[in-house]
């Protein structure tokens, strides 16, 4: 639609109305090394901002779904999304990190591991404290963050997890 606006005083102005379109969230899939697997990540938030709450599925290559995490809130506006996702290189573990959809914590980036040998998901935060920047992967399974260390008074401190290593949770 094109508008002509004329006035006596000024000279004629074309006028075209924009129409915000906002893109929609797409599921986005992870193929394992391997192709066994499959991480699945879908938008679940409210329309219009599906991509700031996901559900995490992972299916076998006949797309059974082998398990499930959802980040989605109760009215879709205060859940979690994910931000950055990968495989291992060696396949056994999908790694990803999420963010608040209220904005809540922005310092934080709640990272999250799915384990193929156990078929569960855990949160590398409960193992090494809230972690504060994303992530590479490095070698077949080692995790390369930050985290905040409260006792040392550090924001960003470096840390490498060997997801293949049995770990503790921290007290």
């Amino acid at each position: 639609m094109i508008f002509l606006l004329m006035s006596q005083n000024f000279l004629p102005v074309v006028v075209l109305p924009v129409i915000p379109h906002l893109a929609e969230a797409e599921t986005t899939i992870h193929s394992s090394p391997d192709n066994s697997l499959r991480a699945v990540i879908i938008p679940v938030g409210k329309k219009g901002n599906e991509g700031t709450e996901s559900r995490v599925e992972i299916r076998s290559a006949t797309g059974e779904t082998l398990g499930w995490k959802s980040f989605a809130s109760y009215d879709g506006e205060h859940g979690i999304g994910v931000n950055h996702a990968e495989w291992t290189a060696d396949g056994q573990f999908f790694v990803f990190n999420v963010a608040s959809s209220d904005g809540h914590q922005p310092w934080r980036r709640a990272t999250y591991f799915y384990s193929r040998g156990e078929n569960r998901f855990y949160s590398l935060d409960d193992y090494i404290g809230p972690v504060t920047d994303d992530f590479t992967i490095e070698g077949c399974n080692v995790v390369k963050t930050t985290r905040f260390n409260f006792e040392a008074k550090n924001e960003k401190e470096l840390v490498r997890v060997n997801l293949g290593r049995p770990m503790s949770k921290k007290q």
